[in-house]
């Protein structure tokens, strides 16, 4: 019999059982008996193979976790504002893999929608970006804020470079930043322009301008407030005025993002100088919704130069000074332009202190005068840049920072090679292409 019973149970378990009871099937046997041997024998049959395969599938803990995670992620994944927060969290390297897994996860990183909300994660963790010696080949350094460590991020060199001369980055913006390749012939002194993504190794050389004559061109680069948005403004000489005389004259074209073209906005008065150390006439900053350059440090007669998004430029005199003052204590060559949490504002540096000032409401307001905590002349202000209430000092050989709220300093280490022609600006990381993002989608 208990072969009979084993039988019929696997037959009922069996694709083709189709409620027919293999007894029915025999040979016409109808007895009670053997029916309730039938049906007791298949019950204890069932019982034992259940509790032995109850023992085999009990889940350990590793396995638990695996499930419910595997089935959360499916949750996650399928909703795609969820999915897109959480990746939006990771850098941009990790990101980028992702495209590989598939094309819904490619999708889902590829728009404007995700490169904004990427983007808005990254400004939580803000971080300097350094390039400490001026090179043809241009090496990048992320340094984070409170430690100040330096670690490769990027090598820059694109080809299609002018191989004669060095890069130099003249800002950051939105995760990318500008660089300029000097252009040298016997009448005219010019740049390639480019804009690099760091993190994703995406370089874009922008069309050459309109020539520049006798001068090199002073280059700016205005952003927002949609991250795709950017423009860049190129002043140059045409010529002079009058022939033999030195009265030249300059005129201004800005490249747009939106477009891929430049395009001329004619006569501007005055073309920025040349700041302190610098090798170059680009030094700027961009501070509320503008693009500001020195463009004379002459007492009193100091002025600045300024441009919007909307193309419209604004000459503004430079803090007076009373001519009482010493030589050494008013406006002095070692003047530098930086963003304050939002307000353009210079540093004036003196022979053993500082001033800051901040153009607010139109007018200067003066900040704050303290002194250097390094008195060590050997140490010369190479450059300068800001985080919120944070300066940082680039000397030949340290970055000093000072907070202007507490009024210290600090002193952070030395880079990873001696400092010439240094630059640093404040950096996020993004995932936005170096047209600005043209080429991403809406949502």
């Amino acid at each position: 019999m208990g072969v009979w019973c084993l039988l019929d149970f696997f037959w009922s378990l069996s694709d083709g059982y189709q409620g027919v009871s293999f007894w029915s099937l025999s040979d016409g046997y109808q007895g009670g008996n053997y029916v309730y041997v039938r049906v007791v024998s298949s019950c204890a049959l069932l019982t034992s193979l259940s509790n032995k395969k109850q023992t085999k599938m009990v889940e350990t803990r590793a396995q638990h976790r695996r499930r419910v995670a595997s089935l959360t992620w499916n949750k996650v994944e399928s909703n795609q504002d969820v999915f897109q927060d959480v990746l939006s969290r990771l850098p941009v390297r990790s990101i980028r893999s992702f495209k590989t897994v598939n094309r819904y996860w490619h999708a889902s990183v590829s728009n404007k929608h995700f490169a904004t909300i990427h983007l808005a994660q990254s400004r939580k963790k803000p971080s300097y970006i350094a390039c400490p010696r001026v090179d043809k080949a241009m090496k990048l350094y992320l340094l984070k804020p409170g430690k100040f460590n330096y670690r490769h991020h990027a090598t820059v060199d694109p080809p299609g470079r002018s191989a004669d001369h060095r890069m130099h980055m003249i800002a950051s913006f939105n995760g990318l930043v500008c660089c300029i390749n000097q252009l040298y012939d016997e009448h005219e002194v010019d740049y390639q322009i480019w804009i690099c993504n760091p993190s994703t190794e995406e370089t874009l050389l922008l069309p050459q301008g309109r020539p520049s004559v006798w001068t090199e061109p002073s280059i700016g680069v205005a952003y927002g407030p949609d991250i795709s948005e950017y423009k860049i403004f190129r002043i140059f000489c045409v010529g002079k005025r009058n022939a033999g005389k030195g009265d030249y004259l300059y005129e201004c074209e800005v490249y747009s993002s939106s477009t891929g073209a430049w395009r001329s906005i004619g006569p501007v008065l005055h073309l920025p100088m040349y700041v302190c150390f610098s090798p170059h006439r680009s030094d700027h900053v961009f501070a509320g919704g503008k693009i500001y350059w020195l463009v004379s440090l002459e007492d009193p007669a100091g002025i600045m130069l300024s441009v919007d998004m909307e193309e419209n430029f604004e000459v503004m005199e430079l803090p007076y000074y009373s001519t009482d003052l010493r030589d050494e204590d008013r406006i002095t060559v070692a003047t530098y332009l930086i963003n304050l949490g939002g307000s353009p504002s210079l540093v004036v540096l003196h022979a053993d202190y500082f001033d800051v000032w901040e153009w607010k409401e139109a007018s200067w307001v003066f900040v704050i005068a303290d002194e250097f905590d390094f008195m060590d002349f050997a140490e010369i202000v190479l450059f300068m840049t800001s985080s919120e209430k944070e300066i940082l000092f680039v000397t030949d050989s340290h970055l000093w920072t000072y907070h202007l709220d507490t009024r210290k300093w600090k002193k952070r280490g030395r880079p990873p090679t001696r400092f010439t022609n240094p630059a640093i600006f404040p950096f996020t990381q993004s995932l936005l292409p170096c047209n600005g993002g043209v080429r991403l989608d809406g949502r």
